[in-house]
Parts: C-alpha cells; structure tokens; sequence
C-alpha cells in the first residue's frame, strides 16, 4: 500500500479556502454562489514532455461544438474499426496517449480530445452534460465506435452519452467516480465549505439541472440501463477517488468485470503496461 503523506497546501487553494469561510460568515447566500462558479471552473496543467510526444503523433483537427471550438487528436486510418478516448477533470487528451499508441498497432482508428475547459480546447469551466454532449457529436462525425476509454469524471461523461443514445460495442472505466454527489462531497472537503453552504450550493446545482440530478449523474444508477460489456479498473491505491466507486458500479453493471490493481494511484495507471494490454485484450474479445 501507498503511504499516505502530508501535501503542501498551493497559496491559491489557501486563499480560496480563506475567502469562502470570510464569505460564509457574511453572507451565506452569497458564499453558496461563489462556491457554485468554483465548482464548474476548470485549470489547466502543463503536459509533460511525454504526452507531447503522444500528441505529435496525431492527426490535429478542430470541430464547433454550441459554443465551443474542441480540440480533436486523431491517430490511425480512418477506415479502421474506431476507438474513443476521454479523459477526466482537469485533464487531457494527451494523458490516455499510450492507450493511442498500442491501439493503432492492433489496427484501430482512436480519437480523443480535449474537453471545454481542458488542454487546448476554448473555455475556462464545463460541465458533466456539456461534455456529453461533445461525445455525441463525435459520435455523430465519427461514429458508430467500437469502444470508449475513460479516465475519472470522463467515465461519468462517457455513460451519460451512451444513456443519451450513442452507439458503442464496449466500455472501459478507469479510475471512474460513481456519481456527482460523491464529487460534492470531495469538492468540499478541498475547500473545507461548511455543510450549510454546501446545502445551499446543492440546491443551486437543482435549480440548474433539474433535482433528480443525483440520480441522472450517477453512474451506479446509468450502468443499471445499460447492456454494453463493460470493463471497470480501479488502483487500491487512488488518492483521488476511492476504489469503492467503482465497487458500487460493478455491483449495479450485470455485463462487466471489475479489476483492481495495486500502486498505481489515480493517474499512473494510464500508463501501466499492463493495465493497457488488458484493455486492448477487451476490446479485442469478441462479443
């Protein structure tokens, strides 16, 4: 097992944490929309030298998605059998590129890209439907797809999409967080907002979203709709999202398999040799 050690806290998540508890005392009201903006806001981090090496590789193409012009990366030829790749909050196309690298050697098409807010792509916040909606417009341009990768929150992303319609043979969730509530309660123990404002932020979310929202953004309640094979792959090590999350997927998923892996955490499992290769063999099984 990981040990757990003790981070240093970045100014600016000290600074956000110090203005939301002078809001809180304040103006609760006001704390709750604050904390609302910060939910859907998104930042940016710097690939490193190795995902730019991924991306090189690709085909770059843009497509208008409402109001968004979203970075696309495309590897392989396209009249190949084709792969879409997703990857989570605060994220990039370039992370899942390994994923790219190995599925073009077993003769696929694979395409990712970077969602709003993300990597290359317009935007400085999204949202779960937002990016939904992005998939079932690739979709629509490139679909039908063989299979859907996902890492984290795309894993969220990706099922609402198949919810809504589009067609694909086979899933695979990486490191998958079962649902927005679950998000909520991460999201405020970062910024250590007290339980009545984050109430209030709740309700803030139904009124955007409609209050069967929990239910709609929960990926245990999606999976229960959903006959597709499903491959869940979670690190007992994850600092990030508890590997319990996709515990409870794969207990409400009846066509999936479930496989935990050890000392990988959150983010090197995209990277893991053998993580890659069971996903590849997934794909790969006929039906």
């Amino acid at each position: 097992m990981m040990t757990k050690r003790k981070l240093k806290l970045p100014f600016m998540l000290k600074v956000m944490r110090f203005n939301i508890h002078l809001l809180t005392l304040i103006s609760p009201p006001l704390a709750a929309r604050v904390v609302n903006h910060l939910w859907f806001k998104t930042c940016r981090v710097a690939e490193p030298r190795r995902e730019q090496n991924h991306l090189e590789t690709a085909e770059w193409k843009t497509i208008n998605v409402e109001q968004n012009k979203i970075q696309l990366y495309i590897w392989g030829q396209h009249n190949e059998p084709t792969i879409l790749l997703v990857h989570g909050w605060n994220g990039r196309a370039a992370q899942l590129g390994l994923f790219a690298q190995d599925l073009v050697e077993q003769g696929y098409r694979v395409i990712s890209f970077d969602a709003p807010g993300h990597g290359r792509t317009s935007a400085n916040s999204t949202n779960l439907p937002e990016i939904s909606r992005v998939i079932q417009k690739l979709s629509h341009e490139y679909g039908p797809f063989k299979a859907g990768i996902s890492h984290s929150f795309g894993g969220l992303c990706l099922l609402h999409a198949v919810r809504e319609g589009i067609e694909m043979h086979k899933i695979i969730c990486i490191a998958s967080a079962s649902n927005a509530e679950r998000l909520v309660e991460v999201f405020a123990a970062i910024l250590q907002i007290q339980p009545r404002i984050i109430d209030l932020h709740k309700k803030l979310l139904e009124q955007q979203f409609g209050e069967e929202m929990w239910k709609r953004f929960s990926m245990p309640e999606m999976v229960k709709e959903i006959t597709i094979p499903g491959l869940i792959i979670h690190d007992e090590d994850d600092m990030d999202v508890p590997m319990k999350s996709s515990k409870l997927i794969a207990q409400e998923w009846p066509n999936s398999e479930l496989v935990i892996t050890a000392g990988l955490g959150h983010r090197r499992i995209l990277r893991d040799k053998t993580v890659i290769r069971r996903v590849t063999s997934f794909i790969g099984d006929k039906e």
